[in-house]
């Protein structure tokens, strides 16, 4: 069942779990994620940044979010850009879109994420927006002094744009770190939980660690955004495969066979965190 993701996080915030949200971008990975969804019985949200095809993207998750009615998902677009990236995406059928304007300053996030927000309510669509900054986990020994989320900060800009989730800086940061160890603020988290009126976002759950993302959870994060390390696990599990020397009675292996190793991965990766995010058995 495809739904907007304010519903799915509203639900998320009040029981208390995480919605896991993978980076998805062409069939086999919104399969693999709405299998390991339904077989988890749990709530899932398909992300898609604006680099990829959007119409197909669009077209392929409501092909396969009809072979899997018993899931909860959405469609979401991850890191639009612009007003017209939104449109877009509201127009090839995304049922949520995130603007992030959390580069510009704070007056200007304001205002274009106010924009989007009008545009997309009138079409029945939830919008998700970033305040403060997220860096680069191969970055991480410098953006990991970037400015938190400020709380006050945070309720004036949920007030003013009127936007249904909210996307925090409290110590992650994009991609898989190298050498070092993410510091997440869960003084300030809790904070922003307490004041904050709509359901919180994480970026840069990769690598993040298990502990600390099921903490984060209990602390008030209902969307964790993932990427890196199911792409990592993805591409592991095609190097084993070649390197192992298997073969078929062809003397080759098909591509077929190759990027399913990849997908199956990519696939338990997602199972693993659906588990870590206490998600598992919200639609039993």
């Amino acid at each position: 069942m495809l739904v907007t993701m304010k519903e799915m996080l509203q639900d998320a915030a009040s029981r208390g779990y995480g919605i896991a949200a993978p980076g998805v971008n062409d069939m086999q990975t919104i399969n693999a994620a709405l299998k390991a969804a339904s077989e988890l019985k749990a709530p899932i949200i398909l992300d898609c940044v604006e680099m990829n095809d959007l119409e197909a993207v669009a077209d392929l998750t409501r092909f396969f979010s009809a072979r899997y009615p018993d899931v909860t998902t959405a469609l979401n677009l991850d890191h639009g850009h612009s007003f017209e990236m939104c449109a877009r995406a509201i127009r090839a059928g995304f049922t949520s879109v995130m603007i992030d304007a959390s580069k510009l300053p704070f007056e200007e996030n304001v205002s274009l994420t106010a924009e989007v927000v009008k545009m997309a309510h009138a079409c029945g669509v939830s919008v998700e927006a970033e305040l403060g900054r997220v860096g680069s986990a191969q970055n991480y020994a410098q953006d990991r002094t970037s400015p938190h989320t400020d709380p006050n900060e945070a309720v004036e800009f949920v007030k003013r744009t009127d936007v249904d989730c909210l996307a925090v800086a409290v110590g992650t940061a994009h991609g898989l770190y190298e050498g070092e160890t993410p510091e997440l603020n869960f003084v300030r988290l809790a904070e922003l939980r307490k004041v904050v009126p709509v359901p919180l976002v994480l970026h840069g759950g990769s690598s993040t660690g298990d502990d600390k993302l099921a903490q984060a959870v209990k602390t008030g994060i209902a969307k964790i955004n993932l990427f890196s390390d199911l792409s990592s696990a993805g591409t592991e599990a095609i190097k084993a495969l070649l390197a192992s020397g298997k073969t078929t009675s062809l003397g080759f292996l098909p591509l077929s066979m190759v990027y399913n190793a990849g997908v199956t991965a990519y696939e338990k990766m997602i199972a693993h965190y659906i588990k870590v995010f206490g998600s598992a058995g919200a639609l039993a």
